[in-house]
């Protein structure tokens, strides 16, 4: 049976654990940067996509579900159909990192990590992928090895949500909108965001949704950040892989969302300006499980200030460490927030361009008229909200 989804101030859970939604390109970019790690002996960059999700599903069995509910969550989460061949066989005919071409030196890989490490949490035993759509298969394969040795639970911390959220800001007239972002939320939420029926997959807004777990992000991206740092990489070029991560993301998700029909009819009728736009899809984000984004401060083409109370990275950091000084720690949210000004005052997202690779590269991602972004409070740091200002 599908568990319930509850909504829990800026969280998605189900389960016990938070989900967010997140695109194919993300999903993509952010494996394909961890995978490029080889850090230190101690850092196995395939072990860390694989084993992250174990856990996961371990915790999920605890909360009593069985194998038949993890096989179908994995297909309502937007990850694509698993089938039992046999024994010690299974396979996805579609898979959402099995259809997302993950480029490594230039050719695609044997890439569903993921799925390797959820079988491995389902059935108890090791298992690796043998064959892959990416190379010519017909389907990704699976082959089920020996009993798995234990995977140790990484979210070892508790740490509370934080439940006194102020009400969007309106500091002045000029701050004022019609955006009804109650509206949006539950417009969002009635949508059929989950796997299709014969391929598990989430096809939405002109992308391939996941509805993922925020932990397993988190997991991956911090341990491979850790471990670049530890290889001597500097502190300022380690940061900068994850946060153009969330750039990308905010690019292909933010961007195709603005231009669908969805969008169309339900925000842009109450758009009566360009702010309007930044405010809508701050309201949509606040569906998605990221947390709950506040603009502070809008200085229109100079200066945007966002707080995110519960934001799942701030969160999960100190679900699985000790807290830490570092304040410019939320990588997702410090390239989402800086792509979604990009979005609106550096290309007009209006205008509906082509969210093509060669627009990203010459335009979007264009050092002319870029913004820059500082986080200034942390979750992680012991702050009570994740802050960011992003200036020209």
């Amino acid at each position: 049976m599908i568990k319930k989804v509850v909504p829990t101030v800026g969280h998605n859970i189900i389960g016990g654990l938070n989900r967010v939604f997140h695109c194919n390109f993300y999903n993509a970019y952010l494996q394909m940067a961890v995978l490029m790690i080889q850090g230190t002996e101690k850092h196995d960059p395939e072990r860390l996509l694989t084993d992250s999700v174990t856990n996961l599903v371990n915790l999920l069995k605890q909360q009593d579900y069985s194998i038949d509910d993890l096989i179908q969550e994995f297909s309502a989460s937007g990850f694509g159909k698993l089938q039992q061949l046999d024994t010690n066989t299974w396979i996805t005919p579609h898979s959402h990192y099995g259809e997302v071409l993950c480029m490594m030196h230039g050719k695609p890989q044997i890439n569903c990590y993921f799925t390797s490490g959820y079988l491995q949490g389902l059935l108890n035993k090791t298992v690796r992928e043998t064959e892959c759509k990416l190379l010519g298969a017909e389907a990704d394969k699976f082959l089920v090895g020996d009993e798995l040795p234990p995977v140790a639970n990484y979210l070892i911390y508790e740490f509370e949500l934080e439940t006194n959220i102020p009400e969007r800001f309106s500091i002045d007239q000029s701050f004022a909108t019609n955006i009804d972002e109650a509206k949006i939320i539950t417009a969002l939420r009635k949508m059929a965001l989950c796997g299709d029926a014969e391929t598990g997959l989430i096809k939405a807004f002109g992308a391939v949704l996941t509805n993922h777990f925020a932990d397993y992000y988190n997991r991956i991206s911090y341990e491979s950040y850790f471990a670049l740092c530890e290889a001597g990489i500097p502190e300022e070029d380690s940061k900068e892989m994850f946060i153009q991560a969330g750039h990308i993301c905010a690019f292909n998700t933010f961007g195709r969302i603005m231009e669908s029909s969805e969008w169309y009819d339900l925000v842009v009728p109450m758009c009566a300006k360009k702010e309007d736009w930044l405010h809508g899809m701050i309201a949509m984000l606040n569906g998605l499980g990221w947390g709950i984004y506040r603009i502070e401060k809008i200085v229109a083409e100079d200066k945007f200030v966002v707080r995110v109370y519960n934001s799942y990275e701030g969160i999960g950091y100190r679900r699985m460490y000790p807290q830490i000084n570092d304040k410019n720690i939320s990588f997702l949210a410090m390239g989402a927030t800086l792509g979604l000004v990009h979005l609106l005052w550096k290309v007009d997202i209006r205008e509906q361009p082509e969210l093509t690779q060669e627009f990203y590269v010459e335009q979007f991602n264009h050092p002319d008229n870029s913004y820059m972004i500082e986080q200034t409070h942390a979750i992680a740091a012991g702050d009570e909200y994740d802050r960011f200002i992003v200036s020209k």
